[in-house]
C-alpha cells in the first residue's frame, strides 16, 4: 500500500497488534519460567501499548482508549515492580566486581536481600494473573488488537494526519531539555528520559507511514532515553545502598559504601554524557522532517 493510501487506522492497529503479540509471548514464561527478559518484554509492551494510546488519542474512542490505559497500568505495575527489582539486583551484582575481593564478597551479601524482594514481587504479580479482571483485561487486549475503537478521524491519511501527532511529542521533548537549566534535577532528568520515550514510541509506531525519517527519530531518542535511564539506575541504585546500610554490619557497611560510590560515578559520567547525546538528536538531520 503506498503511502498516501495507508491510513490512519491501519498504524493505530498495526501499533496495538504489535504490543498485544509481544505480551502474549511472554506470558507463560511469566506463570512457569523465571527469565527476566520475559518480565521486562512484557513491561515493555504494556508500557508502549500505554503510551499509544496518549498518542494516537485523536483517532481513538477515549472512553475506551481510558478504560484500557487503566487496565494496562494495573497490569504495568505489577510487573514493574519485579522488572525494577531484577534491574537494581543484577546492576548492584555487576558493579560489586570492580570492588576488590573481599569488599565485593561483603557488598555481594547485602545485595542477595533483593532476591527475598524479588520473590516475593514475582509472587504478587503470579497472583495478580490468577484474578479474574486479568482474565477479563487479556480478552479485552484481544479485542484491542483485532478491532481497535477509531474516531472518525482515524480515516485519514496517515502521512498527513500523523506528523503533527511526532511533532507534539518532538516538541514537548525539546521543551523539557530547554526547561533543565544549567544544574537539573534527578527528577527533571528523569521526566526528560520519559519525554524521550513517549517521542520514540511515536517516532516507531508512525515508521509504516513516514519510513526513514521516522526510524532516524526513534534513534536519537532512544539514546536520549539510554543516557538518562544509566543516571536513573544509578541514581535509584545509590538510594537503595544509602538506606540498606543502616541495617548492614560495620564490614558490609563498609562495602557497599564504595559500592555506592561507584554509582555516583556512573551518575556522573550520564550527566556529562547528556548535552552531547541531546546536541546528537537536536539536529536538523533528525527532526528536518517534522
Amino acid at each position: 500500500m503506498s503511502d498516501d493510501k495507508l491510513r490512519v487506522s491501519a498504524i493505530v492497529r498495526h501499533a496495538i497488534a504489535q504490543s498485544h503479540e509481544r505480551l502474549i509471548a511472554h506470558e507463560s514464561d511469566l506463570r512457569v519460567g523465571d527469565d527476566p527478559e520475559s518480565v521486562h518484554q512484557a513491561r515493555v509492551a504494556t508500557r508502549r501499548l500505554r503510551s499509544d494510546l496518549g498518542t494516537f488519542e485523536h483517532f481513538v474512542d477515549s472512553e475506551w482508549a481510558s478504560e484500557l490505559h487503566a487496565d494496562l497500568r494495573w497490569i504495568g505495575s505489577e510487573l514493574g515492580l519485579v522488572r525494577d527489582i531484577e534491574v537494581q539486583r543484577d546492576r548492584l551484582r555487576s558493579h560489586a566486581g570492580r570492588l576488590p575481593a573481599p569488599e565485593a564478597e561483603s557488598a555481594r551479601r547485602v545485595i542477595r536481600r533483593l532476591d527475598a524482594d524479588r520473590a516475593a514481587a514475582k509472587a504478587d504479580l503470579l497472583a495478580m494473573m490468577r484474578e479474574p479482571r486479568y482474565e477479563n483485561v487479556r480478552a479485552d487486549l484481544a479485542a484491542a488488537a483485532a478491532n481497535p475503537k477509531f474516531t472518525s478521524a482515524a480515516r485519514a491519511p496517515a502521512s498527513v494526519a500523523l506528523k503533527p501527532v511526532v511533532q507534539h511529542r518532538w516538541k514537548k521533548l525539546r521543551r523539557a531539555v530547554r526547561d533543565l537549566g544549567d544544574n537539573p534535577s534527578d527528577e527533571a532528568l528523569h521526566a526528560v528520559r520519559r519525554r524521550a520515550k513517549q517521542c520514540r514510541y511515536a517516532a516507531e509506531a508512525t515508521e509504516p507511514a513516514f519510513g526513514k525519517p521516522a526510524r532516524r527519530l526513534a534513534r536519537a531518542t532512544a539514546a536520549v532515553q539510554d543516557v538518562l535511564g544509566e543516571h536513573h539506575d544509578a541514581v535509584v541504585a545509590v538510594a537503595w545502598l544509602t538506606k540498606t546500610a543502616h541495617e548492614c554490619s560495620p564490614a558490609e557497611a563498609y562495602a557497599i559504601g564504595m559500592l555506592a560510590q561507584v554509582e555516583r560515578e556512573a551518575a556522573t559520567a550520564a550527566r556529562t554524557e547528556f548535552p552531547d547525546v541531546w546536541r546528537g538528536a537536536d539536529t536538523e538531520r533528525v527532526r528536518g522532517w517534522l
